[in-house]
């Protein structure tokens, strides 16, 4: 690459103020710095370094909005200074504004600065954005500038890495390894075993597992992390074909470890005793079990594979639960329930427990055998979704055992399936109340009076575990603090519902109309539930918006890792944090937030396209002290709301008046959704929300060859295996696209010719006209 000169710089007379001005910058000295910056801009109002520090300092400061626009009239005075080009990027790097401060951090690189760490701070930014093309080129660059330190050979060598360059990977790795082998003292030791550990999990990506094992075999005594050596070797050892050498290996980590379920599969395939008679498996399930007596694995796991028919599962069935029973492990339902997926185990298994329940538990001098195998057959019935028998069995053992809190937790679970939501959350309470302490009935309580729409009650519950500030009244701006996410996602939700049931009233209200001489105790009624109507739903965006704000930190948080990962030594976990953020908007908890927000957003573009203007409260006239008596209760009682909502410490808008306000005001509101939902077209592009979502946008948006793709990208998730169902939703999607394109009068004549051709070639009973009557699934 060739590197421009660098652009002449401090030739003016007010070079001198403007150096003094930058160490105090560097000093954190802002005020000052700004002051010597603005005698500058007074003599020269073009002077683009004294600008863009401006701007800087003015960010510094808190003058946000007043940084952005001196930042631009700097790089337009100054486009190839590579000092307004630094000060650029690091404005925008403040701003997290990633792709812009790596534009600027490179054009100061390549107008001749002679700041290298510059280029450092670049290959932050290109990781951020996932630049894994230009990050190589920084990280060679500046490993030449700095070769002393073997944090920028990892460097270089994870952005090879990360090109799918493995032989320049591995040689990086090599080459430093072979540099500082004499110089290794004991500190050294974990960075390099987790160093060469990487090496070779890069030379096994690569797909050369004989090279993989023969350099592990070598590096054996450099190696600190002695699982991971023996997980790799015995890897390796599987995909070459050497099984026997597999086993042994396996069996050794079984002795680390002998509760680990995935270790028993592995060994048995690498004995090649899967296609083996049950009979002999069993006898090997038989001699582990005998090595490692104290765990579960080998005595569940013989019951995955014998069928249901064969009376052996009865028999090894019978020994793994009876003891259970018999013991009292509240765990018993749980362990056999992946076993309920067979129709017929799960059968044999009641008949077994249904039999010692009648007979040896009822017989039993020891109460507490009925007990826990009462407890056993409530969870049963209850996954059966026999809620009277299971109300039933978990009725008896509250009654001999009304202290036992787990029997509450069963209990509340039936009465939610019953329906019964705000039963449950009582009932869920009353166990709580039997142990204090216990941080998971705690939660579990909370969800379920959430669940009730008790979020008051919930918050309180949840603040026992919560650190409360002095003037706090509940954890609720701790919640927010320690970013708990499933209590926002809750209690968003629970609002969201809340507002509903308030609008449901007010259409039932103004159906019915006052009665004769109700006039004004309607009008007051009808104000209270428009005015609740705006609080719950302002508090439900809030809510949900709280959470979106809570991803992006953890999406921002990985900057700080691009080098602190680097300086300890640990890049298999960086990789692996990297791939987790590249997915961190596909998780459950996220899309359920998502899904909230665009029931939000569709409803207010609903609203907006029919016209519908917004509720205003009607005013009632009153007399002066009436008034003024309902106005103070109004604020007392505002003010407590308030009190016990505020999600942070002087909350400017605590109720999310103004966020719902800003988002009826928006008129691209639909694009805001389509930003929201843009990473997971790449991130959640398996998730049946995604297109469903994006289809009903670009619908509205007109953008109908998209929304084809969308309807194509939903049908092969319903149809994984390249099955033929014909699922309704697809249907009427079809049908919705193919009317809305021909009906839409701005429609490209061509384009709405390629959606019909698009929809016959992908859905070839649309063409006959039968295409609602065939997908009916």
């Amino acid at each position: 690459m060739v590197v421009k000169k660098a652009a002449p710089i401090f030739a003016n007379k007010e070079d001198s103020n403007f150096r003094e001005a930058l160490k105090l910058y560097d000093a954190k000295q802002y005020k000052k710095a700004l002051k010597l910056v603005e005698t500058n801009l007074k003599k020269n109002a073009n002077h683009a370094e004294s600008l863009a520090l401006k701007g800087c300092a003015n960010y510094q400061l808190g003058h946000k909005d007043e940084a952005e626009p001196y930042i631009l009239k700097a790089v337009g005075k100054g486009p190839d200074n590579y000092l307004v080009n630094h000060l650029a990027g690091i404005y925008y790097r403040s701003v997290e504004n990633y792709p812009e401060a790596a534009k600027w951090l490179k054009a100061a690189n390549d107008n001749g600065s002679p700041n290298k760490p510059i280029l450092r701070d670049l290959s932050f930014m290109q990781t951020q954005i996932r630049d894994y093309k230009n990050l190589k080129d920084s990280r060679q660059q500046f490993l030449e500038h700095q070769p002393g330190y073997r944090a920028n050979w990892t460097a270089v060598a994870i952005a090879h890495h990360l090109n799918k360059d493995y032989a320049s990977a591995v040689s990086t790795l090599t080459k430093i390894e072979g540099i500082i082998k004499d110089h290794l003292t004991d500190a050294d030791a974990y960075e390099q075993s987790e160093c060469v550990l990487y090496k070779n999990s890069i030379i096994a990506e690569a797909g050369d597992y004989a090279q993989a094992l023969k350099v592990l075999d070598e590096d054996e005594d450099q190696i600190r992390d002695q699982l991971s050596f023996l997980e790799y070797k015995a890897k390796y050892l599987m995909l070459l074909g050497s099984k026997k050498e597999a086993s042994l290996i396996y069996r050794t980590l079984l002795k680390r470890n002998p509760d680990n379920m995935h270790y028993y599969n592995l060994l048995e395939a690498s004995l090649e005793t899967l296609d083996k008679p049950i009979e002999f498996r069993l006898k090997l399930y038989e001699r582990l079990a005998s090595f490692y007596p104290r765990s579960d694995p080998p005595k569940f796991l013989p019951l995955t594979f014998v069928p249901a028919s064969s009376p052996l599962f009865e028999a090894k069935a019978r020994e793994y639960i009876i003891p259970q029973l018999t013991k009292g492990v509240p765990a018993t339902f749980v362990n056999v329930k992946p076993l309920y997926k067979d129709q017929k185990k799960l059968k044999v298994i009641e008949s077994i427990v249904v039999d010692f329940y009648n007979k040896e538990a009822s017989e039993s001098s020891n109460p507490t055998i009925k007990l826990w195998t009462t407890y056993f057959l409530a969870q049963h019935y209850l996954y059966l979704n026999n809620l009277t028998k299971a109300s039933e069995h978990i009725d008896a053992a509250l009654k001999h055992s009304p202290t036992l809190v787990e029997l509450y937790i069963i209990k509340a679970r039936i009465l939610k399936h019953e329906g019964k939501i705000l039963e449950a959350s009582e009932v869920m309470d009353q166990g709580r109340k039997l142990d204090l302490q216990d941080r998971f009935i705690n939660s579990k309580t909370t969800k379920y009076l959430l669940r009730a729409n008790k979020v008051n009650e919930a918050i309180d519950c949840i603040s026992l575990f919560t650190k409360l500030d002095e003037d706090a009244v509940n954890g609720c701006k701790d919640l927010h603090v320690m970013q708990c996410n499933w209590v926002l996602v809750e209690s968003a939700e629970a609002y969201s519902r809340m507002y509903k049931d308030f609008e449901v009233k007010l259409e039932e209200l103004r159906k019915a109309g006052p009665a004769e001489g109700e006039e004004e105790s309607f009008k007051e009624l009808e104000n209270d539930l428009i005015e609740n109507i705006e609080i719950y739903k302002g508090l439900s965006l809030k809510r949900f918006q709280a959470v979106v704000k809570i991803f992006k930190i953890f999406f921002n948080d990985q900057y700080d890792f691009h080098s602190y990962c680097m300086r300890r030594g640990t890049p298999r976990d960086y990789v692996e944090t990297l791939k987790w953020e590249d997915k961190i908007h596909a998780t459950p908890i996220y899309t359920r937030v998502l899904k909230g927000l665009s029931e939000f957003y569709f409803d207010i573009h609903e609203s907006l396209a029919t016209k519908k203007t917004e509720e205003e409260p009607v005013v009632i006239k009153k007399n002066n002290k009436k008034l003024k008596k309902l106005q103070a209760q109004a604020t007392k009682k505002r003010a407590e709301l308030i009190s016990k909502v505020e999600s942070e410490k002087e909350d400017a808008d605590p109720l999310g008046a103004k966020l719902l306000q800003d988002l009826t005001n928006d008129k691209d509101i639909i694009e805001r959704l389509f930003e929201l939902f843009k990473p997971l077209i790449q991130e959640g592009s398996g998730l049946i929300l995604t297109w469903e979502t994006l289809y009903r946008i670009y619908l509205i948006q007109g953008k109908y060859v998209l929304a084809l793709q969308a309807i194509k990208s939903l049908n092969k998730i319903l149809n994984p295996y390249g099955s033929e169902n014909k699922f309704k939703t697809i249907g009427k999607k079809v049908v919705e696209l193919s009317e809305t394109s021909k009906n839409d009068d701005n429609a490209n004549a061509a384009i709405v010719k390629v959606i019909e051709k698009g929809l016959i070639s992908a859905f070839p009973d649309f063409e006959n006209g039968n295409i609602l009557e065939v997908y009916t699934q």
